[in-house]
């Protein structure tokens, strides 16, 4: 069947052919719901609720599923984690696991997690997420993404939140694995001097399609929004990429930043980027930028003469723009796990 999803608000002229994402798909039925395994050194100070639901799971991608696993967790007030908490799946024998996580943060509070999924076999699997995330005042969070499913696989990961004063918000989307990748985030910045950070890095190969869409608003008085994408793609690849940081009426002295840099390693790939500002208010700083080419001569003649190979030299290169990303994941073995696998994957 065919779907448009991540269809875009407001919509560009059809000449972009980005307004949408066009995609053929054979949606599975739900079968069985699978779990993720909770773990964390800090548990016990956190309240967790797992439970099956029986009605129709929406987000902004545009898919539903009529069942689904939500998760919910609340860091209460004034409690503030040293140790990350871990959601972890493996996906097996055409798995797909519609999850809805939310996550609430209390005043004050302050912890980390890391959410990660692989495949451990070769069927087609479906990880379909829609995250729900709010802090209140003087929270903070970071919130770190791991997909190293196989390469048939889909995955599909929508953001929805609001952060209030004061509060800090960080999302690293390390993007690693999936034949059909589709990703949208709508995060409203509703708190005086709170920060919303979403960092992302993607990986392209073979006939992988990714679609990115990402809508970003300032609505409080020095609000700061700041989304950064580095990605690569080679093969046959594409991948599209909408940003939008909006400067709402009542924002002003607010920051929105916006930066997408892809790195492409072969003629047949595809790179389309629609990065964009609106603003209803003076007095604001707002910048984007987005960069698609091959990797530098120079910088590829520099390497290369010193005896790496034009492969080696290549992922060099592209690790170097990684890391800057990497670094924010608040976990070194997490950060070498990462690196490890991504380096080998280029």
């Amino acid at each position: 069947m065919k779907y448009r999803l991540n269809k875009l608000t407001p919509k560009t002229t059809n000449h972009f052919k980005i307004n949408d994402f066009e995609i053929e798909l054979e949606k599975p039925m739900v079968k069985e719901i699978s779990n993720y395994q909770i773990e964390g050194k800090e548990l016990e100070k956190i309240k967790v609720k797992t439970i099956v639901k029986t009605k129709k799971l929406e987000t902004k991608i545009g898919l539903d599923f009529p069942k689904y696993l939500e998760i919910k967790i609340t860091i209460p007030e004034n409690i503030r984690l040293k140790d990350p908490i871990q959601l972890t799946h493996s996906f097996q024998k055409e798995e797909l696991l519609p999850t809805n996580i939310i996550i609430h943060y209390e005043k004050s509070s302050e912890a980390n997690f890391i959410i990660k999924y692989d495949s451990i076999d070769s069927n087609i699997h479906w990880n379909y997420t829609k995250e729900n995330i709010s802090l209140e005042e003087n929270a903070k969070g970071n919130i770190t993404y791991w997909n190293n499913l196989n390469q048939k696989s889909i995955n599909m990961i929508a953001f929805e939140g609001e952060i209030k004063d004061n509060s800090n918000l960080t999302h690293n989307l390390i993007d690693n694995g999936g034949n059909i990748r589709v990703y949208n985030a709508d995060i409203d910045n509703k708190g005086y001097h709170a920060e919303n950070i979403f960092n992302m890095i993607y990986i392209g190969k073979g006939n992988q399609k990714i679609d990115i869409n990402y809508n970003f608003k300032n609505i409080s008085k020095k609000s700061i929004n700041r989304l950064t994408v580095e990605g690569v793609l080679s093969d046959y690849s594409k991948k599209n990429f909408r940003g939008i940081i909006d400067f709402k009426k009542e924002s002003v002295d607010s920051i929105g930043e916006e930066n997408e840099n892809c790195v492409l390693l072969s003629n047949t790939c595809k790179s389309t980027s629609l990065p964009m500002l609106l603003c209803e208010e003076e007095n604001v700083v707002g910048s984007h930028g987005e960069s698609s080419g091959k990797v530098s001569k120079d910088k590829l003649f520099y390497l290369m003469s010193r005896g790496f190979s034009k492969k080696e030299a290549e992922r060099f290169i592209v690790m170097a723009n990684f890391n800057n990303i990497i670094k924010e994941i608040p976990n070194i073995q997490l950060q070498e796990e990462i690196k490890e696998i991504i380096s080998n994957s280029i």
